[in-house]
């Protein structure tokens, strides 16, 4: 296992980004704030109602609803979207674009806006506006306090993704990333490599230990020198790095982790067909992790 001050992508990682949010100047905060919470108001209120007119229509064609009011509302929080990227917030926008996404959804089918997602969304905007407010006092406050606002409206949207990363925001482009010192011997992304990470994927979803976690940073670093691109190494030493911090105990290990790790053997299977493509979300969440792994 190479030692903390050996392994640069971990160590490394402040150069990539910060997960914190810092806004220097608080005035447009201040306006999008005011404007927001008067749009989310009525957006509140046609939802409530739409509610309403849908139980009215119980045994009959719920989808036969004059859908322009949605429209409106979507609209509104098409608007809200748009200030929080002027304002540079962006994650606030991502968390409320998950709103309207619905919405949009809602629109085409109104039967698919529940009371749950009605319930969802406003919860959503009411964290909203409070993490705005909080960066208009000048406290310190991170939008990942947003997720579990946010993954409530995912999953009652049925939506395909809803992960932490998704409200973590980094100007995301490929760089060359060190290897280890001293360097792994190169591992080529074959029937081999395939073999000795897989019972390792099966060891983190049973019995995850510091001693599987090495054996993974290791692998992954391996990989990571022996592939033939900028994106498969970036990957690969992203992943040795997210393993190792799980290994110190630096970096908590939750569904999302795990799920990443899963993702890693498919893009590692996909290698080994023949297929070069890397995925850049993958590599984006990985760095996620790695933002996120404590000093």
């Amino acid at each position: 296992m190479n030692s903390p001050s050996s392994f640069s992508p971990l160590e490394s990682r402040a150069a990539f980004a910060d997960s914190g949010t810092a806004v220097a100047d608080m005035s447009p905060v201040a306006w999008v704030h005011d404007e927001l919470r008067q749009s989310l108001e009525q957006v509140h209120k046609t939802l409530r109602r739409v509610l309403r007119d849908t139980d009215a229509l119980i045994g009959a064609d719920v989808d036969a609803l004059d859908p322009g009011v949605l429209r409106n509302a979507r609209a509104l929080l098409h608007q809200g979207v748009g200030a929080l990227e002027l304002v540079e917030l962006p994650e606030a926008a991502s968390a409320l674009r998950a709103s309207e996404t619905a919405l949009q959804r809602g629109t085409a089918r109104p039967a698919l806006l529940t009371a749950a997602l009605v319930n969802a969304i406003e919860q959503l905007s009411f964290a909203l506006l409070d993490y705005l407010a909080r960066l208009r006092a000048g406290k310190p406050v991170s939008a990942l306090s947003l997720f579990p606002q946010y993954l409530a409206v995912q999953k009652a949207a049925a939506a395909e993704r809803a992960h932490p990363a998704d409200l973590w925001h980094f100007d995301w482009h490929w760089r060359h990333v060190a290897d280890s010192e001293p360097a792994p011997v190169a591992c080529a992304p074959d029937a081999a490599a395939r073999s000795a990470l897989e019972p390792l994927m099966l060891a983190l979803m049973r019995q995850p230990g510091p001693a599987v976690f090495e054996r993974l940073s290791t692998l992954c670093a391996a990989l990571g020198v022996g592939a033939s691109g900028l994106e498969a190494a970036t990957l690969w030493k992203l992943a040795a790095a997210v393993f190792e911090a799980h290994a110190q105990g630096r970096l908590a290990l939750d569904v999302f982790s795990k799920r990443v790790a899963s993702r890693l053997l498919g893009q590692l299977r996909q290698l080994e067909l023949g297929n070069a493509d890397i995925s850049e979300r993958l590599a984006q969440d990985l760095l996620f992790f790695c933002a996120q792994a404590r000093p």
